[in-house]
C-alpha cells in the first residue's frame, strides 16, 4: 500500500513539472476559537478540580495555485493554543507547552478534485467510515496519515493513507483505506487498516431526524505489556518483553433533530470493548474490560459564524489492572461543558 502511494507521488509530481503556471498562489489565512467552562466529576479521583475554563483557538494558513494543465498545487499548516492539551506534540514530534505548529502540509491534485496527493496533515482513510464517542478510539492515525491520496467522483469519496518511506519502527507499514457513497438520504462509509481494522458506518436523514450506526474492531499483536505496566514485571520473569494481542471492539448509535431555528438536539451511545491475551505466560492485565458512554448535546446557530454549544456525557470506565489477573478499575466521569464556539 506504502509503495502504490509512492509511485503515485513520483508520477503526480513528475506530470506536474511540464505545466506552466497559470496563476500566481493565493493565501488565505483563516481562524477558530473557542471560549466557556467545564466541569469534570471523576470517580477515580475525587480530589480533583471539577471546573475548568475552556479556551481554544487556532490560526491558520494555506495557499493553492492552479497550473494552466489544471494540476492544482499547494500547502497551509496550523497555529494552535488548546487548555486541554497540556502536553502538545507539535509536527516534528517535539512535547511543546502552548501554541504548536500542526498539521502542516503540501499537495497537488486535480483542480476538479478528483484526485489529491498529500503529505502531512492528513486524516486516517479509515475515518471515512465515520465514528463518534468511544467507538473509535481505538484507530490511532499517528503513524499511517504521512502520505494520502483522496478524492472524489459523483457521490463516492475516497482516501489511502500511509506511513512515510522512511518510517521505522513497528509502524513502518501501517497504512489505512476509507471509501464513502450517499445515495439520497443514505450514507455509509466503510474502511480497513493495517491492524486487522474494519469500520462501517450508516447514516440516514428522514423527516428531520438523523441518525447514525457505527460498529468498528481491530487488532494489535506483539503488544509490549510490560511497558504499559506501572512497575514492570522484569527481574520476576526472564523476558525482556512480555508480549500479547490487543482486541478492540466498537459500537455507536446516534440521533439527531431539529429544536427550532438554528437549534439541533442530539443524543449518542457508544462503546468500546477491549479484550487482551498474553502470548507467552499468564500475567496480570489480562482479561476484558469494556467502557460506555452516554452523550447529550444541544447547540445553537448565533449567526456570524458563532455557535453556542451544551453538553453532557457520562463514561462508565473500566481498565485492566497491573496486578492480578482477569481484574478491572471501575471509574465514572461526568462531563458537563458550555461554550461558545466561532470561526473567521
Amino acid at each position: 500500500m506504502r509503495k502504490l502511494i509512492v509511485f503515485a507521488s513520483a508520477l503526480a509530481l513528475s506530470s506536474g513539472m511540464a505545466f506552466a503556471m497559470e496563476e500566481a498562489p493565493s493565501v488565505a489565512v483563516g481562524g477558530s476559537g473557542k471560549i466557556g467552562i467545564k466541569s469534570v466529576d471523576d470517580s477515580s479521583n475525587p480530589d480533583a478540580e471539577q471546573f475548568k475554563l475552556v479556551r481554544a483557538y487556532k490560526v491558520t494558513f494555506d495557499s493553492t495555485g492552479t497550473t494552466d494543465g489544471g494540476l492544482m498545487f499547494g500547502a497551509g499548516m496550523s497555529i494552535r493554543d488548546d487548555t486541554g492539551e497540556k502536553d502538545v506534540t507539535n509536527d516534528e514530534g517535539e512535547k511543546v507547552q502552548g501554541p504548536a505548529v500542526k498539521g502542516s502540509y503540501v499537495f497537488v491534485g486535480g483542480a476538479d478534485g478528483s484526485w489529491k496527493l498529500q503529505f502531512g496533515g492528513n486524516d486516517p482513510g479509515i475515518d471515512l467510515a465515520g465514528g463518534f464517542g468511544i467507538a473509535d478510539d481505538h484507530f490511532g492515525g499517528e503513524n499511517d496519515v504521512s502520505m494520502a491520496l483522496s478524492g472524489s467522483f459523483g457521490n463516492t469519496s475516497f482516501r489511502i493513507t500511509a506511513a512515510a518511506p522512511d518510517a521505522t519502527g513497528d509502524g513502518d507499514n501501517d497504512w489505512s483505506v476509507g471509501v464513502s457513497h450517499s445515495i439520497n438520504t443514505i450514507s455509509v462509509g466503510v474502511g480497513m487498516d493495517s491492524e486487522s481494522g474494519l469500520a462501517i458506518g450508516v447514516g440516514t436523514d428522514l423527516s428531520g431526524v438523523s441518525t447514525y450506526l457505527y460498529w468498528s474492531k481491530s487488532e494489535f499483536k506483539n503488544v509490549d505489556f510490560n511497558q504499559q505496566l506501572a512497575e514492570p514485571l522484569i527481574g520476576i520473569f526472564p523476558q525482556d518483553q512480555v508480549l500479547g494481542t490487543q482486541k478492540y471492539t466498537g459500537l455507536g448509535v446516534k440521533a439527531s433533530m431539529s429544536a427550532g431555528e438554528g437549534a439541533t438536539f442530539s443524543v449518542g451511545y457508544s462503546t468500546l470493548k477491549l479484550e487482551q491475551v498474553s502470548d507467552s505466560i499468564p500475567f496480570g492485565r489480562e482479561g476484558t474490560a469494556k467502557t460506555k458512554k452516554i452523550e447529550v448535546d444541544f447547540s445553537y446557530d448565533l449567526g456570524g459564524g458563532a455557535t453556542l454549544s451544551v453538553g453532557i456525557d457520562k463514561e462508565d470506565k473500566q481498565e485492566l489492572t497491573d496486578v492480578g489477573q482477569y481484574e478491572i478499575e471501575e471509574s465514572d466521569i461526568t462531563t458537563l461543558e458550555a461554550a461558545i464556539a466561532f470561526t473567521f
